[in-house]
């Protein structure tokens, strides 16, 4: 069984800082996303599922219609496997409802007029992304029990919690520490390739966060990878 981890905004350095061997495993690394303009969410995963750069046909509706955009399966690395589970993941299966709602209610932040209307706006804010990120979970550890050929798990918290808290190292570390100990599970699984693999990381911007220029990865497996792009991955997983 192939098991990616997909994670938002997994901070190469936040892995190194927090100890997070299981995130790093043997091998691992930044990838190359440079020859992106901006490192977008939905791009960045849009391009790794197809295996091209999809830039501009992704940002091509405006960026209200980007969000909507759905692959073919046919059109992504999935068509090659009997029995996929991909959970959430930009650009196939993303949940826009709730994702919208985190969007959202970053925009009122930043919009709000006083430190009280802030503060209300953050608590629900983290308290959003957390359950989501625990729904996806629960999925994730259930699908990874029926043995699918590829179970693909997106999980976001630390891309949309990062964004108003980077600078919070206490719940960072958490979040960081909750997605090591996710992946120490997935190692114990006998006959498991794991590919640990984020669109982006993240740089601080005061108490905030924002997109880095480079990803992170790291796999269970020798892939003869030293600074793959994102792209790289769709021949990776399809030569497993």
């Amino acid at each position: 069984m192939i098991i990616v981890l997909a994670i938002d905004a997994l901070e190469y350095e936040k892995v190194q800082q927090f100890g997070c061997d299981n995130l790093k495993q043997q091998y691992y690394g930044k990838t190359d996303i440079s020859e992106f303009s901006e490192p977008r969410t939905m791009v960045l995963w849009s391009s790794f599922i197809t295996g091209m750069n999809k830039e501009k046909v992704v940002l091509s509706g405006g960026n209200n219609e980007m969000w909507s955009k759905r692959w073919n399966i046919g059109d992504t690395l999935f068509s090659s496997f009997k029995d996929p589970i991909v959970l959430d993941l930009p650009g196939f299966s993303y949940d826009l409802l709730s994702h919208e709602k985190s969007r959202n209610l970053l925009r009122r932040f930043f919009e709000a007029e006083n430190n009280n209307e802030k503060e209300a706006i953050l608590k629900e804010y983290n308290k959003d992304a957390i359950e989501h990120h625990k729904k996806i979970k629960e999925k994730f550890l259930e699908a990874i029990k029926q043995r699918h050929d590829i179970v693909l798990g997106y999980f976001s918290a630390i891309d949309v919690i990062g964004h108003l808290n980077f600078g919070n190292g206490t719940m960072m570390k958490t979040l960081y520490r909750e997605m090591d100990e996710l992946a120490a599970e997935i190692k114990n699984i006998p006959d498991t390739k794991l590919i640990v693999l984020s669109d982006h990381g993240m740089k601080p911007i005061g108490a905030f966060g924002d997109h880095s220029n480079y990803g992170f990865w790291s796999t269970s497996f020798d892939a003869h990878l030293s600074s793959p792009k994102i792209t790289d991955f769709f021949k990776v997983i399809q030569n497993l």
